[in-house]
């Protein structure tokens, strides 16, 4: 059996309300030559009987139920592992992928042959009613032949990872550590794919995607141990003492050394990587450390 040329992830949990309309998207295109490969995270609504119906219906589709909840990072990381393709792009229930999208990635990265290991087209935020809310995303793509120069535009300009819902080069992927199990991984996995190569934007809005207040990331912002316990459940109850802002720090060090780069490019990303993310969020960072040291100094005095 051949494999396809790009693979399609599409991790799920709990996404019947929209489900069909992303799924329908995505076998509309224009482009053939791929496979979805859906990983259902042990959903409790409608979603399994939706993902057989497409899986009997479209020999494209693949369908994999998870017997217990994984959790967001091992079930994203678990699509991209079971795929086959050349490329691979990451789908989502609240996504939908726009007519002719599939095949103008594909142009994208046929036309340019690595260094590029990621084209992603530009992407309308819209609520919870379709409505366009108006929210620019800030382009990563960076043709600079240093990889420490296309890792600091990746850390300096990202907000919402939009941008995994265009085609990777699965080759680079399996070179990075794919999604972590702590907040904003998607942020240091993007960072990964910036030092082993260029970005491209396509500039055209070929993918639309929801933005729901109370779903996602955003229902966890003031709640540490649920934030970690919904990316990975084997977290669940354990304590983190390094905020968020200096655990990517960290991370983007560590990404540095992981990757296949010259001894000189390891050090100048793991350099650049801390400085320019310290760079952008210095007033978080103040102000967490002036939190710190006002709980160390009350305990002290108390």
């Amino acid at each position: 059996m051949s494999s396809p040329l790009v693979s399609i992830g599409f991790p799920v949990y709990n996404g019947e309300t929209s489900l069909r309309k992303a799924m329908d998207s995505v076998l509309a295109q224009d482009f053939g030559d791929f496979e979805v490969v859906v990983c259902d995270n042990a959903s409790t609504d409608g979603t399994e009987a939706i993902c057989r119906e497409y899986a009997q219906r479209d020999a494209r589709v693949r369908y994999i139920r998870n017997e217990t909840n994984i959790g967001v990072s091992p079930n994203h990381n678990r699509v991209f592992e079971l795929s086959r393709g050349k490329y691979f792009a990451w789908m989502a229930h609240d996504v939908e992928q726009l007519p002719g999208m599939l095949s103008r990635c594909v142009h994208e990265m046929n036309l340019n042959a690595p260094p590029v290991v990621l084209a992603y087209p530009r992407c309308e935020q819209i609520d919870e009613n379709g409505r366009p809310i108006g929210q620019t995303v800030p382009t990563i793509a960076s043709r600079d032949p240093r990889p420490h120069r296309r890792m600091g535009t990746v850390i300096r300009q990202i907000d919402y990872v939009i941008q995994h819902y265009g085609l990777f080069l699965a080759d680079a992927l399996r070179r990075t550590r794919l999604n972590g199990s702590y907040p904003s991984s998607d942020y240091v996995l993007t960072a990964e794919i910036a030092m082993l190569g260029e970005i491209r934007e396509i500039p055209e809005v070929l993918v639309r995607r929801r933005v729901e207040q109370r779903n996602g990331t955003r229902s966890f912002l003031n709640d540490k141990q649920a934030w970690f316990a919904w990316l990975d459940p084997k977290l669940k109850g354990r304590r983190f003492f390094l905020r968020r802002e200096d655990r990517l720090a960290l991370e983007y060090v560590r990404s540095a050394f992981s990757l296949p780069l010259r001894p000189m490019d390891k050090l100048t990303c793991a350099v650049t990587g801390p400085l320019v993310h310290y760079r952008r969020t210095f007033p978080n960072t103040v102000r967490g450390w002036r939190n710190k040291l006002g709980h160390l100094k009350h305990r002290l005095v108390g």
